[in-house]
């Protein structure tokens, strides 16, 4: 379902949000334009039969369905469609944000029962007549079924809600985890986008924010100045080039991404930092920006970097805005390890997305290891340079010596990659942020190809139709250099967008191993998030989540469980294979409404002990002051957190504030509008991103 939209209509961190991720945030101002327009809509067809069928009128947009007649719809969002058995209906929209939108109606277990082309041109409308049947369960936009989905009742169904609530909690797609509390070590950052620590400076926390300062946190309390602000070698935040960002969206993806300190970093005062630049002389016409990365230099414990110190290392040209990737990480070899996306945009398929193997699928970088270094894991030597690059690549890196191929390449057929991190026993976790339908995180390996965009998790993907994808696709590469016939790795995690109707997240954000004696009961879970649940990427409703690793004895020498008891039936109408996975639960946050958490979720850090912190804040744009870094604690020393009151800008999404995807981070995975003439192709999540983030989202 889409995640965006790359984000994740991110929103948001791909972001896809996406998440990324591709999505038109709407204001109040805005729908209530859009709605006027569309309150002059008539039911389409001859005027007498017309008066034989009853009609609903909507207005469609990626945040949703928007009730404009009967009088008892108006102003809804995804309002319920009330029908009586044998009654002919007309379902007559218009399309408000120029997106591919179209409307399918289905039955209790998915089939569809009706449906329309899609349409993507603003104020074109589009009738469906029907008559309706008892079977007819829920109404949906296809390429954004996350956000555009409501119910149909047909006749009484029931005489109350409490039937209805009670199977809804019962069929949550993650079951409640360990408790936690949240302990606050920073606040007043804009969009908190890493997490460093410098090896022998343990009480000493390094936070980079998205706008491009880095914060130092010692001890408790954040410093006034920044460590370092390269605010001016930034892009212009929510100003974009090329013509894939819609260019009144305030949700953005770039900026500052990451940091990390060199493992000697208490004796060479180096570390690196992952940005966002403006497209410069090698740029192609009409791409976006550059992704940056570059080494600067501090006295150790010193209060401030010298900013003019940069050496770029490293410089990843992007065609689309979207799919930036984020942190980086030192491996325990000593080695840089630097996740780049797929280039943006949504399908891998667009303007600077190169051909691969795969002919059923346009597209696409994530398997290309030839043209660019979108859509992959790479690891760099930053102590040694070769005669063309300021660095070396490792000897043993999967590539070297493979003809027509790019060295620094550790692993590939990756979306948008946000969040990295190693565990104490050398496991390389990254998450990638998906696009309509799943998030996923994998536990990389030297050459592992991940599979985008041939699947989106362990399912198949299709470029032509992303919500709809065929049942069957390749599970090997070619038998041919440089693939040779290597298997498409799947992940260790995977979440569906919309489990029974409702939405589960937008844009996976990664995290880390828990190795901390704080809390016993997350001890070697991998704990990761979505940017936020909420389907309409306006409210800052994220998800902190953990994966835990299956016993040995659950486990066959496959690495599948051996568990066969069950329902065959409810087996395989699982959305996704739970028993070749890890085991995902939902933290319990103690000090909030329910053990929720209100906030976006930006990304998350580790320390040298083992602690895990999350970095959030309330706003799905890179705006604001509500970014904050909160520890992971037992459930009893935690803050309170509450959700804001309308009417406190500084801590809430105001009417009047663009929405956003993810998100990728900020998701992580993203929204925005899909150029493509093609209509069969939706418009990219994610993912805060984020990032979906924005960072994936």
């Amino acid at each position: 379902m889409s995640k965006q939209t790359d984000e994740r209509t991110n929103s948001g961190p791909e972001s896809t949000p996406s998440s990324d991720p591709d999505w038109w945030p709407t204001t109040r101002r805005r729908l209530l334009q859009a709605t006027a327009v569309a309150g002059g809509l008539a039911a389409i067809g001859d005027p007498a039969l017309a008066q034989d069928t009853e009609t609903f009128e909507l207005g469609g947009e990626t945040s949703g369905w928007q009730g404009v007649a009967p009088e008892d719809i108006e102003g809804e969002t995804n309002p319920t469609l009330e029908l009586e058995e044998g009654t002919t209906y007309e379902i007559t929209w218009e399309n408000l944000d120029g997106q591919a939108h179209n409307i399918v109606i289905v039955d209790d277990s998915g089939e569809d029962l009706e449906r329309t082309e899609l349409m993507s041109e603003q104020g074109e409308t589009q009738t469906l007549e029907f008559e309706a049947s008892g079977e007819m369960a829920e109404y949906y936009c296809e390429p954004h079924a996350a956000t555009m989905r409501g119910e149909i009742s047909i006749g009484d169904e029931t005489d109350d809600g409490t039937e209805d609530e009670v199977d809804g909690a019962s069929t949550a797609f993650f079951e409640p985890g360990a408790e936690i509390g949240l302990q606050t070590l920073a606040e007043g950052m804009t969009a908190p986008t890493d997490f460093a620590v410098a090896e022998g400076e343990d009480d000493r926390y390094y936070i980079a924010d998205q706008p491009g300062q880095i914060w130092v946190v010692d001890g408790d309390e954040r410093q006034d100045e920044p460590f370092l602000d390269i605010s001016d070698r930034l892009v212009e935040l929510g100003t974009f080039e090329g013509s894939y960002a819609d260019p009144e969206q305030a949700y953005d993806e770039r900026g500052l991404l990451g940091i990390e300190f060199h493992p000697s970093f208490v004796e060479n005062g180096r570390f690196f930092v992952h940005y966002s630049a403006p497209p410069n002389d090698e740029t192609p016409e009409g791409w976006s920006h550059v992704e940056v990365v570059s080494e600067f230099r501090a006295e150790p414990g010193s209060d401030q970097a010298d900013p003019d110190t940069e050496r770029v290392l490293m410089e990843f040209q992007k065609p689309q805005y979207n799919h930036d990737a984020g942190p980086m990480a030192f491996g325990p070899d000593g080695y840089l390890y630097v996740p780049m996306g797929d280039g943006g945009g949504a399908n891998d398929d667009m303007e600077g997305h190169v051909e691969d193997w795969y002919d059923e699928n346009a597209g696409g970088n994530g398997q290309d290891v030839s043209e660019n270094l979108l859509g992959g894991i790479h690891r760099i030597d930053v102590d040694h340079e070769c005669d063309d690059v300021p660095y070396a690549v490792p000897e043993d890196n999967p590539l070297v010596g493979v003809d027509d191929t790019l060295p620094e390449y550790y692993a590939w057929g990756l979306r948008n990659p946000f969040g990295i991190s190693f565990d104490s026993e050398g496991r390389l976790f990254v998450s990638d942020a998906g696009q309509n339908l799943y998030e996923e995180a994998n536990i990389i390996e030297a050459g592992g190809n991940y599979g985008w965009n041939v699947k989106e998790g362990t399912h198949c993907f299709s470029t032509e139709s992303p919500s709809d994808p065929p049942d069957e696709c390749p599970d090997t590469a070619p038998d041919e250099s440089p693939y040779d016939g290597q298997e498409l790795q799947d992940p260790i995690v995977e979440y569906p967008h919309v489990y029974e109707g409702e939405s589960v997240g937008i844009t996976i954000i990664g995290g880390c191993v828990y190795e901390s004696d704080q809390i016993p009961e997350l001890d070697g879970q991998y704990i990761f998030g979505d940017w936020t649940s909420d389907p309409a990427r306006e409210a800052p409703a994220g998800r902190l989540l953990a994966a835990a690793e299956p016993e040995d004895d659950e486990e066959t020498s496959n690495g599948e469980t051996d568990d066969t008891s069950g329902d065959d039936d409810d087996q395989e109408d699982e959305v996704v294979p739970r028993d070749e996975l890890w085991d995902m639960t939902e933290l319990q946050v103690t000090g909030t409404e329910g053990g929720t958490f209100p906030y976006f979720v930006r990304q998350f850090g580790c320390d040298s002990d083992g602690n895990v912190y999350v970095l959030a804040n309330r706003e799905g744009v890179p705006e604001g002051d509500t970014g904050v870094v909160m520890e992971f604690v037992p459930p009893g020393e935690g803050d309170e957190l509450s959700v804001p009151e309308d009417g406190d800008d500084d801590q809430n999404v105001t009417d009047e504030q663009e929405s956003t995807n993810e998100s990728t981070e900020d998701t992580q995975d993203e929204l925005i509008e899909e150029n493509e003439s093609d209509e069969n192709s939706s418009v990219d999540n994610a993912t805060i991103e984020n990032s979906s983030e924005n960072s994936s989202e």
